[in-house]
Order: structure tokens, then C-alpha cells, then sequence
């Protein structure tokens, strides 16, 4: 009896491996075959919505289109931006501060929080970014993140041989709310005064001073236990002065000339973060945006997606990310994240070509959040 138990035995186990192995197979199977349909739908959509090449824009229009790439938190810049459904106060999403963090997450009302980036271009200008922001738990009235960031850059000439400088203050006060056990929605509002130089040999030929006035509203939403959605709705307005010094040729002098402007942009970014296993997420998001003035519309479309790895669990965490637009330029991250206590914690990231919208004037850039 006692041989013939473990004669069956063995089959037994032999058949579970065998059901065990065809699971995994057609698992396999059925991920191959969701990423072949993933390439096919982005390389139609790249196709369909390519549009024009961005040399064809006004530096006007493709100035702001960049900077809305840009990502001020290392633990958003290293996963490729993706960060609509995130449940972190670093993402774009003002509903993401209020989201319940895990149990194993210290909780604390008040947080704060210094970021630093540094973006070097082909050409050798740079732009530096310091920010500072506070997250403040004021209980029922919501979660509240007041922030300030300061820009600036490098005097340096473009690929063009214009001399270019950039100055910028920031401010932003934002808040957002848990409304029920799987809702959290958010607004940002934000102002963003700037002053933009250009010269040759010192010599001042261009200048423009703008105030940017912007709105955000965002949700989140918990769909299934391992997975969330995100939406966030961005309008800005800025007016602009600009003073120009163009050579006169019939009187051979130099004749200034100053305009104004007020520019638009509206931008929509939805995206979704499954979490794959306890410390892991990987998320996908969907931004589109529409720039205007008065020397045309662009449009832009993007596909961010990253993943974020717990290495040593609450310890260690490793980043990657992509992000692809409809015009066929790519973008690569990648970072990571150390806790050092309860209350303390690093994050870096790196990016490569993550600003094409200004590649013409200035190069490839890198950034080092």
C-alpha cells in the first residue's frame, strides 16, 4: 500500500508541474501576444497623428511644449514621466496627495520635500532647477501642497550662434481630497513668471518677460485591488511682451520693435498603474496637448510608460522608463530610490533626448534630477 501511495503520488505532482507549466506557457503566450497588438495600435496612432515636423514651429510654441515634459521629482523623471494614476505627491496629479498610502507607509501630517535638476544640452547651455515644496494633512479639509521652484540658466550660444539666457519663478498651491475609499480628486493652481534673453556677442537682440497662469484638476480612481486610473485636466493662459532688435537695411541702423502676445495650452493626461507585485508598479499613461499664439497651433501626443522595482523591500527601489511621442522621437530614463529612515529618503533619476521640442536650438539634452 504504502508504494502504491507514492506510485500515485508521483503522478500526481507530475501532472501539477504539467498543468503548472501550460498555465505559464499560455500566460507567455497571452503577454507576447498583448505586446505585439501594443506595437501595432502605436505605430498606427504615430502614423495617424504625427503631424508636422516640430522645426516647422515657432520656438514660441515649441519652448512650452518641452517644458511640459518636464518632471521636477526624481521618482516621476526616472519611470518616464508616467504619473497620472500615481498615488504619490510627486506626480502632475493634484488627486494623488490625498490617495492612502499603504500600511507600511510612516504617516506623518506634515512632509517636506527639496528637488534639484540639472539639464545639459549638446550646444553646452544648461538649465538648473531648485524647488521646495511642503505636503500639509489637514484632515478632513484635504491634503494641501503649497511649492515654490526658481530656473535658471547658463549663458551660452545656441546651435544657431544666438547667446541665450532663461530666468524663472515658479509657485503653486495645490490640494486634494479622499471623497470615498477609491476616489481622490485635486486642483492646482499655479503662476510661473518668466524672462527669456537672446544676443550676439553681448550684444542684446531679443528679449521677451511672460506671466504664465495655469489651473489643473485631477482624479484617481481604485478600478480593481492591483490597479488604478487617473485623469488630469491642465489649461493655461500667458501673456507676453517681447521686444525685438532687427537691422534697418535702407537706413542701415537697428530699429526696435516690441510686440505682445498671449498664448494658450490645453493638456489631457490620463494614464493607469498596475501593481504586479507588493513594492512594484508599472505604469502607462496617454498625454496629448495643444499649444497656440499668434504664430500658429501645435499639437503634441505622448505615450510615457515606466516601472518601479522594490529591490530590498521599503529599502531599495530601481526605476526605468520611456517615453515615445507620435512624431517617432524616444526618450529613456531610469533612477532610483533609497529610504534611509522613516523620515528620510533619496530619489535620483537620469533622462536622455527628453526635450526634442527644442533639440533644433539647443542639442540632445540630459537631465540629472
Amino acid at each position: 500500500m504504502q508504494n502504491q501511495f507514492l506510485c500515485y503520488s508521483s503522478v500526481g505532482n507530475d501532472d501539477s508541474r504539467k498543468s503548472r507549466k501550460d498555465r505559464a506557457l499560455k500566460r507567455d503566450r497571452g503577454l507576447f501576444t498583448a505586446h505585439c497588438w501594443t506595437a501595432i495600435v502605436l505605430s498606427a496612432v504615430t502614423n495617424a497623428l504625427g503631424g508636422r515636423p516640430l522645426e516647422d514651429y515657432d520656438f514660441s510654441l515649441r519652448f512650452p511644449a518641452a517644458i511640459s515634459r518636464f518632471a521636477s521629482y526624481a521618482d516621476v523623471a526616472a519611470e518616464g514621466g508616467a504619473q497620472a494614476a500615481s498615488e504619490w505627491s510627486s506626480s502632475t496629479n493634484p488627486a494623488s496627495a490625498a490617495w492612502p498610502k499603504p500600511d507600511t507607509t510612516p504617516k506623518f501630517r506634515t512632509s517636506l520635500s527639496p528637488q534639484f535638476s540639472a539639464v545639459g544640452f549638446g550646444s553646452g547651455n544648461r538649465l538648473y532647477v531648485t524647488a521646495q515644496a511642503a505636503t500639509i494633512d489637514a484632515g478632513r479639509w484635504g491634503v494641501f501642497l503649497p511649492a515654490v521652484a526658481q530656473v535658471t540658466s547658463n549663458h551660452e550660444q545656441q546651435r544657431d550662434g544666438l547667446g541665450f539666457r532663461f530666468d524663472a519663478q515658479y509657485y503653486q498651491l495645490q490640494w486634494g481630497k479622499l471623497i470615498t475609499p477609491t476616489w481622490t480628486v485635486g486642483a492646482n493652481a499655479n503662476v510661473t513668471s518668466s524672462y527669456t534673453r537672446f544676443d550676439i556677442g553681448g550684444f542684446r537682440v531679443g528679449r521677451s518677460r511672460s506671466e504664465a497662469y495655469d489651473l489643473r484638476l485631477g482624479l484617481v480612481h481604485q478600478v480593481l485591488p492591483k490597479l488604478r486610473v487617473g485623469l488630469v485636466i491642465d489649461y493655461g493662459v500667458t501673456p507676453s511682451r517681447t521686444t525685438a532688435v532687427l537691422f534697418n537695411p535702407a537706413t542701415f541702423t537697428f530699429d526696435t520693435q516690441r510686440t505682445t502676445d498671449t498664448a494658450h495650452q490645453v493638456l489631457v493626461r490620463t494614464g493607469i498603474v498596475w501593481r504586479y507585485a507588493d513594492g512594484c508598479d508599472l505604469y502607462l499613461d496617454y498625454q496629448g496637448g495643444v499649444f497656440t499664439d499668434a504664430t500658429g497651433t501645435l499639437q503634441v501626443h505622448r505615450f510615457p510608460i515606466g516601472i518601479e522595482h522594490s529591490l530590498i523591500k521599503n529599502i531599495l527601489f530601481l526605476r526605468a522608463g520611456a517615453l515615445i511621442d507620435t512624431r517617432g522621437n524616444v526618450a529613456f530614463t531610469s533612477g532610483f530610490g533609497l529610504s534611509f529612515s522613516e523620515r528620510a529618503s533619496l530619489d535620483a533619476a537620469y533622462q536622455y533626448d527628453m526635450l526634442p521640442e527644442i533639440r533644433r536650438e539647443f542639442g540632445v539634452a540630459q537631465n540629472f534630477v
